[in-house]
């Protein structure tokens, strides 16, 4: 098996501008992510794909194999993941003369994965041959079942999973839930190529705890994934970003 993983950083984003490549534990976020898939040791190559000349000088210096500069029409913010994807995948393949096998697409604002959760998820995949793809998973905070509510057409809430049980009265008795929590996508190239959603028929997952699977979209975001990584997991501390509230 020959092995991608690919760092999909754009500079565009609005929710927290330049967030790829803020400060983080002492390094750049998108670092984290590189310094991860290097560590897991599955990787034949390591490429990052980015609409910005500094992102990809930043992902060579912590060791990136390949650059892809995204073309302008793959560089908006409406752009969806899988053809940022597999332009990457025929980049790196034209570059390095090759063709992969397994494809993982790690999310740059996700930095407190482990290696061994790529590398476990990478193994899944492999040794599953029904899989289309194994993504990470942690268990949810707020269930459908019990606490998480819609509201409706009538402007009334609603809750947004109803059970067939109507016994079911504690949280403790419901069924498990589970959300996706953004950080591993780990995909046989072939179905990469024909699915154009992550979640498909043919999905398997890999469980992480809910401490490894932070995501950062906003300031609040980044500073409490900071605060986790400094005070439960024992990284190097990060200056705050947020506005404190009044």
């Amino acid at each position: 098996m020959k092995r991608l993983c690919i760092i999909a950083a754009r500079s565009g984003s609005k929710g927290l501008p330049n967030k790829n490549i803020l400060e983080f534990a002492g390094k750049p976020l998108l670092a984290h992510s590189i310094i991860q898939a290097t560590e897991s040791g599955v990787f034949d190559a390591i490429a990052i794909s980015s609409d910005s000349e500094l992102y990809l000088e930043i992902a060579k210096k912590y060791g990136a194999t390949h650059g892809v500069a995204r073309p302008e029409e793959l560089s908006g913010d409406e752009v969806a993941k899988q053809p940022v994807l597999r332009h990457t995948v025929r980049a790196v393949e034209h570059l390095c003369d090759c063709h992969f096998d397994v494809v993982v697409d790690l999310q740059p604002t996700s930095p407190l994965r482990r290696a061994f959760d790529i590398s476990s998820a990478v193994q899944k995949l492999e040794e599953n041959s029904n899989l289309a793809n194994v993504i990470s998973i942690s268990s949810c905070k707020v269930s459908p079942y019990f606490n998480q509510v819609e509201i409706g057409n009538d402007n009334l809430l609603r809750i947004s999973k109803s059970l067939a049980n109507s016994a079911f009265s504690r949280r403790q008795d419901i069924p498990k839930s589970f959300q996706l929590n953004g950080s591993i996508y780990a995909w046989r190239r072939q179905a990469l190529f024909e699915w154009n959603h992550a979640l498909t028929p043919l999905s398997g997952y890999w469980e992480m705890p809910q401490i490894y699977g932070f995501d950062i979209d906003h300031a609040i975001d980044f500073d409490l994934t900071a605060f986790i990584a400094s005070t439960l997991l024992g990284w190097p501390s990060t200056p705050v970003i947020s506005d404190r509230a009044d």
